[in-house]
């Protein structure tokens, strides 16, 4: 039997924001006009992606080297609209639904992301939903370009356990990458795969939250 949950951390795209990772290298091969794969493969190896998230290296940075790497003729705000591409819309329901959880549980936001994404998320919360803003629904929310360090590393979970003075034990980690469910593990968190843009309901029963 699992020990009871006190402390939830959320991961946000593919639960509380809809994610299409394809649309990136399909929207960027539509503006070059050639075959990206082969060289997005490249920069991924190279852990350039990485090293964005983590805030080791800085938009205008992230954004010139695309345009060296596809084609300096086009303008950094073409390559920023494809790298944003990726993002879908708000699941405000979703948040909604956790607001309960608050009352008898910490709740909060772990998420590998960076500049780009979080500015053009926050500019869509509030065009979509006027007034709201995504730091009420949680209790604090941590981002891997501002910790320097991304998921699925365990210092990740470490540091978020640690700041939050959560026991590890009664710790539920949900995301929708499998992968990323192995650092939590190696801290001692319990964990939830959760099927990326689906409903997050049944996951909250599935953990016995709801």
């Amino acid at each position: 039997m699992q020990p009871p949950i006190h402390h939830l951390i959320f991961d946000l795209g593919g639960l509380f924001i809809d994610v299409y990772m394809d649309r990136f290298a399909y929207s960027l091969q539509q503006l070059v006009g050639k075959e990206v794969a082969p060289t997005l493969e490249k920069l991924q190896n190279e852990k350039f992606f990485d090293a964005y998230e983590t805030g080791h290296i800085h938009t205008a940075q992230f954004l010139d080297t695309l345009a060296t790497t596809f084609g300096r003729h086009f303008s950094h705000e073409q390559y920023a609209a494809c790298w944003n591409a990726i993002l879908g819309r708000v699941q405000l329901d979703q948040l909604a639904l956790i607001q309960p959880l608050r009352n008898h549980c910490d709740v909060v936001l772990l998420s590998n992301t960076n500049s780009l994404h979080v500015e053009a998320l926050e500019a869509e919360f509030e065009q979509s939903h006027p007034g709201e803003k995504l730091s009420k629904f949680f209790d604090r929310i941590y981002y891997s370009q501002q910790m320097g360090l991304r998921k699925p590393e365990p210092p990740v979970f470490a540091y978020v356990v640690e700041q939050g003075a959560f026991n590890p034990a009664h710790t539920l980690f949900i995301d929708d990458s499998a992968g990323h469910l192995l650092g939590a593990q190696a801290k001692g968190l319990q964990t939830l795969l959760h099927p990326q843009n689906a409903p997050l309901l049944p996951s909250l029963q599935k953990a016995g939250l709801l």
